[in-house]
C-alpha cells in the first residue's frame, strides 16, 4: 500500500468516526464501542489528521481541553474522558467528564500539528490549558516530591489490563472479567479518597509511578518548552521540569536488574517485563548505552515476533496475544516506540517498525489491537487511533 492509498483509507476511517457536538468536533475511537472522547486517543487522532485535514486536527485538540477542571483540588486536570452527551454519572458522579487523566500527549500533538499549519494563534489559545495541566501534575500527583508523577487507576496508564497492574490491584492470575471488575470497583475508592494520591498509597490502594507515563510527560514538557519559545513565552521552566524528571527516571526506575515501575509509598518495584521501558527513548530519557541496550532487547524474539511490539513479551507466563493488554500489539504504543527510536537516532529500526506496523494494518485491518504472533485483530474493526500508522509511514526515513 503506497502513502496515497494509506492516506485515503485513514481519512475515510476517521471521517466515518467524527462527531459534531454543538460547536465542537471530535473523533470517536470506535463507533458503538467507544462513543465518547478519550484524551490520548484524540492526541493520536490529531497527529494523524495533520497529514490530510489540519483544521480537524486543531478541532480535535480544542475540543479536548474544553472540559479541563477549573476549580477545586483538581483544577488543571484534563480528564481522560469527555461525555459530550452527558451520560458519565455512573462512574464519575458527574455527567460530562471523568475525574482521572491519561498520558499527557497533548503538547506533543499540538506541536506536530503546528509543524503543518504554522498557526501560531492556535498554539497561543491552547498554551494556557497545557500550562495548567502540567502544573496540576506537579501539585496533585507527586506527593513524595521526587519529580515522578503517580497514576491512581490503571485507566490512567492507558494500558488498562496490563499484567504490571495485577499486584498493585491485588489480583493474582486474574481472568479478563476479574481485571475488568477490579477497575470498575476501584472508582468508588477514588471518590471516597478525593483522588488523593498520597492517601491512596498509604492505605495500600493502586498508586504507581509508571515508567512510560513519566517518559511521555518528559516529551510533552519538551514540546511545551518549544511551544513557549514559539510564543515568546519563558521556556526554561518547562525545560527544567523535563530535565528534573529525566534525572529522577534515571535514578529510580533504571536498576542493574531492570527497569521497573514503582508501587506504593515504599516504591516497591513491579518486576513484570513489558515494552514500557522502550518508551523511555521518546523523551531521550536514557543515556546512549542504555538506549542501545533497550534497542537490543526490543530486537529479541520475545519483543520482535512476526508483528512487533507486544506490550508483554511472548515468553512471559501472563502473555495472551488475544487478551486485552496482556501482550498485544497496539498502534499507539508502536508510535511511541517508533518516535523514540527516531529521537535517539535509530532511524533504521524506526523504519522497520513503521513498515512492520503497516503490514499488520494492510493484512488485517484497522483493529484496536492485534495478536503479535498471528496478526489476528481484536476489539473494534474501525479503531481510529490505529490510523496513526500513517504518521509513521509519512515520517519514516
Amino acid at each position: 500500500m503506497d502513502l496515497n492509498e494509506l492516506t485515503r483509507r485513514c481519512a475515510a476511517l476517521l471521517a466515518g468516526n467524527q462527531v459534531q457536538s454543538g460547536a465542537f468536533r471530535y473523533t470517536r475511537p470506535a463507533p458503538e464501542t467507544y462513543e465518547h472522547q478519550w484524551l490520548w486517543d484524540s492526541c493520536f487522532h490529531a497527529i494523524t489528521y495533520r497529514w490530510f485535514d489540519p483544521q480537524m486536527a486543531q478541532d480535535e485538540l480544542w475540543s479536548l481541553v474544553q472540559h479541563q477542571f477549573t476549580a477545586g483540588d483538581d483544577a488543571g486536570l484534563i480528564p481522560h474522558m469527555t461525555y459530550w452527551q452527558g451520560d458519565g454519572t455512573r462512574l464519575w458522579a458527574r455527567p460530562d467528564r471523568s475525574t482521572i487523566t491519561q498520558p499527557p500527549l497533548i503538547g506533543i500533538a499540538a506541536l506536530l500539528v503546528y509543524e503543518k499549519t504554522a498557526d501560531r494563534d492556535f498554539l497561543a489559545s491552547l498554551y494556557p490549558y497545557l500550562v495548567r495541566y502540567h502544573e496540576w501534575f506537579d501539585r496533585r500527583r507527586d506527593p513524595d516530591g521526587d519529580d515522578l508523577v503517580s497514576i491512581i487507576h490503571p485507566w490512567e496508564s492507558g494500558w488498562d489490563a496490563s499484567p504490571r497492574w495485577d499486584a498493585p490491584m491485588h489480583l493474582h492470575h486474574p481472568s479478563v472479567q476479574e481485571t475488568h471488575d477490579a477497575r470498575d470497583a476501584h472508582m468508588p475508592i477514588l471518590h471516597a479518597y478525593g483522588h488523593d494520591a498520597q492517601k491512596l498509597a498509604e492505605d495500600g490502594y493502586f498508586c504507581v509511578e509508571s515508567v512510560e507515563f513519566n517518559a511521555i510527560r518528559v516529551a510533552d514538557l519538551q514540546a511545551l518548552a518549544r511551544i513557549a519559545a514559539i510564543l515568546n513565552q519563558p521556556a526554561g521552566v518547562w525545560t527544567s521540569r523535563a530535565a528534573a524528571i529525566t534525572a529522577a527516571i534515571q535514578q529510580k526506575f533504571i536498576t542493574p536488574s531492570g527497569i521497573f515501575d514503582l508501587s506504593g509509598p515504599d516504591e516497591t518495584p513491579i518486576q513484570v517485563p513489558s515494552s514500557a521501558p522502550f518508551i523511555l527513548l521518546l523523551g531521550a530519557c536514557v543515556d546512549p548505552a542504555t538506549a542501545a541496550a533497550l534497542v537490543q532487547q526490543m530486537n529479541s524474539d520475545r519483543f520482535w515476533p512476526t508483528y512487533p511490539v507486544p506490550t508483554t513479551p511472548t515468553d512471559h507466563p501472563a502473555f495472551v496475544g488475544d487478551h486485552y493488554w496482556r501482550g498485544n500489539v497496539w498502534m499507539s504504543v508502536n508510535w511511541l516506540i517508533y518516535t523514540g527510536l527516531r529521537t535517539m537516532g535509530y532511524t533504521a529500526e524506526a523504519r522497520e517498525l513503521a513498515y512492520r506496523s503497516l503490514d499488520l494494518v494492510e493484512q488485517h485491518g484497522f483493529y484496536e489491537y492485534f495478536n503479535p504472533l498471528t496478526g489476528h485483530g481484536n476489539g473494534p474493526a474501525q479503531q481510529s487511533w490505529t490510523a496513526v500508522v500513517l504518521d509513521m509511514i509519512a515520517t519514516a526515513t
